[in-house]
């Protein structure tokens, strides 16, 4: 008697995303970009959270709902968000250690961590342990920087030191952006 198999084609893996980006004053224009661009592709993952940072961090998810005005999306985010701790100045370190002990959970083995941010933690701690340890239990785990290479590693940069634990891109432009999600293909 003969056979036919069937087999089923295999579903593509779809990750969840994990987006952690710094929202202080020196990056905010690329991180507004970076969040608008993340919720315009979130049909790409089966789930996307998104967290913002200054020296205190906070799940901002909830405001990019589906069919949430944009404009409105971040000027709530702006005013609603608990990102400040003490200074209100860049504190990777601090926001890592919080990101970890309040939302740790939400980096797993089908996690895409995805950082957006500059790496000057004004010469504060920068957690790298913390970072390692995220990392290492996301499936893959990347930093976007907007500031010129040339930049990197200079005044309180930590780009190098952060760039040995997440692979870090310099992100600038549509073309640099492209650039990168090709490298991930």
């Amino acid at each position: 008697m003969p056979l036919d198999t069937l087999h089923r084609p295999r579903r593509p893996h779809r990750p969840e995303l994990v987006v952690l980006c710094d929202a202080s004053d020196s990056v905010s224009a690329f991180a507004h970009f970076t969040l608008l661009l993340t919720f315009a592709l979130r049909e790409q993952f089966t789930k996307v959270r998104a967290f913002a940072f200054i020296d205190g961090v906070d799940e901002i998810t909830k405001y990019f709902a589906p069919g949430a005005d944009v404009v409105d999306a971040m000027a709530r985010m702006a005013r609603e968000a608990d990102l400040v701790w003490i200074t209100g100045r860049s504190n990777y370190g601090h926001a890592l250690r919080a990101f970890e002990e309040r939302y740790g959970d939400a980096v797993g083995p089908r996690t895409a961590l995805l950082i957006l941010g500059d790496a000057r933690s004004n010469h504060g701690e920068l957690s790298l342990p913390v970072l390692r340890d995220l990392a290492g239990r996301a499936r893959h785990a990347y930093w976007l920087n907007p500031e010129p290479r040339a930049q990197w590693d200079t005044g309180d940069s930590a780009a190098s030191r952060y760039g040995e634990v997440v692979p870090m891109y310099e992100c600038r432009n549509l073309a640099q952006l492209a650039e990168f999600i090709e490298r991930l293909a």
